[in-house]
């Protein structure tokens, strides 16, 4: 389905920077965000781009924030106070918050060579981001492909290579599922959707969700017949980690 402009204002600012020359299609839309297929610009030597723009606060919907955004740090006394107090700048100051934590953790995990989108730019609405797709056709989510047996045991061990990945550089997902790993075939992944992503070493409520996170992979890939115990191996993964052994 085609996108204007006049739909996205977000995408307009990567346009005048040369980063995209045009909105091709909406790929997905979602609670929190949508995400449109781009043309890119030669600079940025690829020939698509995926722009994820935000949706205003009033329209996302990110469940029981709290627990995500406790142990999060704000520089700024300004900016704090104005989140505090929940004022018009403040809402837009926070709205910004989730973006740019979900860029800065997108950054961190593709340097650590983490199956993660590569990030190219973002601005306060939306990240302009990695491409996963053949042609114009968008891989699928995980949870609607279909596996052949060893190829799903192949990738439940890449999803939690990533997963201790992810700890060792002090940061768990927080809302994993096979909805949102981007499926490539031939045993590749990618792993999407990081602004609820919490640091263990400040969110109070990270080893809950890591727990959580395994949980939803096993539960997906109990499917395929195979076994894994998501208490057991956060506690495990969370214990190595605590210890400095990742």
């Amino acid at each position: 389905m085609a996108a204007t402009l006049a739909e996205i204002p977000a995408a307009e600012e990567f346009l005048s920077e040369g980063l995209i020359t045009s909105v091709l299609d909406i790929i997905k839309t979602g609670k929190e965000a949508s995400a449109y297929l781009c043309r890119s610009s030669p600079s940025l030597g690829r020939k698509y781009a995926v722009l994820k723009v935000y949706h205003e606060r009033t329209r996302r919907n990110f469940a029981n924030s709290s627990a995500y955004t406790e142990g999060r740090i704000i520089l700024s006394g300004q900016v704090a106070r104005a989140v505090a107090s929940k004022t018009a700048t403040g809402r837009a100051f926070e709205a910004a918050i989730w973006i740019d934590h979900e860029y800065e953790a997108l950054n961190a995990l593709y340097d650590a060579g983490a199956d993660v989108p590569e990030p190219l730019a973002s601005n306060e609405h939306a990240i302009l981001m990695e491409y996963v797709g053949r042609g114009r056709e968008p891989a699928p989510q995980l949870q609607v492909s279909t596996l052949e047996p060893a190829e799903a045991a192949a990738l439940l061990e890449r999803l939690l290579w990533n997963v201790e990945c992810w700890l060792r550089h002090n940061l768990v997902h927080a809302d994993l599922s096979a909805y949102n790993v981007l499926y490539l075939g031939q045993g590749r992944l990618k792993v999407i959707d990081f602004p609820q992503a919490v640091d263990p070493r400040f969110a109070p409520a990270a080893r809950r969700l890591l727990e959580r996170d395994l949980t939803n992979l096993a539960r997906y890939f109990t499917r395929y017949g195979l076994t894994l115990d998501g208490p057991a191996a956060a506690e495990a993964l969370w214990e190595r980690w605590r210890l400095g052994r990742l």
